[in-house]
C-alpha cells in the first residue's frame, strides 16, 4: 500500500439555536432528565444511523448563560474522512444538513428553522492515523536526530484531543527551552574565549 502522508479531512463547525419547546419532550432513559433541558454533554451520531452530522455539543448546557431564556445552543460538527464532499457545499446547504440531523435526533417535526449563530469550515481538521502512520512518525524522529534544533510538533503526532495537544506542546516547550539555554551558555563561553584570545594577541 502506498502511503500518501497525513490526511486531515474537512470538518464544518455549525452553531445553531432552537427554542427549548422545539426539542422532543421525552425523559432520558438514563435518568438525567428531560431532553428539552439538554441534560448532558452532547450526542454522537454513528454513521449506521444515517445522520450526516458527526456529533453535537450541547453548548448551552456546558456553558450556562450564553443563550436567551428558553433557548438551547448546539455546536454541530459535520464532514470528516467519510464525507469530504462537505467542503464543496455552500454554507446554506451545510446548515440545511445540520438542521436535518437535529430534527432526526433532537427536535420535534414541527420545530422552527434554526437561528444560525456561526459557521466555520476547517479544511484540514482532524488528522487520520491511517496505515503507515507509525512509519511516518519514525521518519520524523530520525529527522529530528539528524538536524540539530529541529522539532516537528502537531496533533498528527501526539493525539488529536485538546488535552493531548496541550500536554505535548508543554513538554516540547520544556525540551526547547533547555536546548536554547545550553546554546546560550555555549555561545557565551565561546565569546569569552574569543575575547581572551584577542586580548592575548594584543599583548
Amino acid at each position: 500500500t502506498q502511503r500518501s502522508g497525513i490526511s486531515p479531512p474537512p470538518v464544518y463547525a455549525v452553531t445553531v439555536a432552537y427554542p427549548k419547546s422545539a426539542f422532543k419532550d421525552v425523559e432520558l432513559s438514563n435518568g438525567f432528565g428531560n431532553l428539552q433541558n439538554l441534560p448532558g454533554f452532547g450526542s454522537l451520531n454513528p454513521r449506521s444511523e444515517g445522520v450526516r452530522t458527526l456529533g453535537t455539543l450541547w453548548s448551552s448546557s456546558l456553558f450556562p448563560g450564553r443563550t436567551p431564556e428558553g433557548y438551547n445552543l448546539l455546536l454541530n460538527y459535520i464532514g470528516g474522512s467519510k464525507d469530504v464532499g462537505i467542503a464543496d457545499l455552500t454554507e446554506d446547504e451545510v446548515v440545511a444538513e445540520v438542521d436535518k440531523g437535529c430534527r432526526e435526533v433532537l427536535l420535534k417535526p414541527d420545530a422552527p428553522p434554526p437561528k444560525v449563530i456561526g459557521t466555520k469550515l476547517w479544511p484540514t481538521a482532524i488528522p487520520q492515523y491511517e496505515l503507515g502512520h507509525l512509519d511516518l512518525l519514525e521518519e520524523l524522529r530520525v529527522a529530528e536526530e539528524k538536524v540539530d534544533g529541529l522539532w516537528v510538533c502537531g496533533n498528527y503526532r501526539s493525539g488529536v484531543a485538546f488535552p493531548d495537544c496541550v500536554t505535548f506542546g508543554y513538554e516540547q516547550a520544556k525540551v526547547i527551552k533547555e536546548y536554547l539555554g545550553k546554546a546560550e551558555t555555549k555561545d557565551s563561553a565561546s565569546g569569552s574565549k574569543e575575547v581572551v584570545e584577542a586580548v592575548s594577541a594584543v599583548n
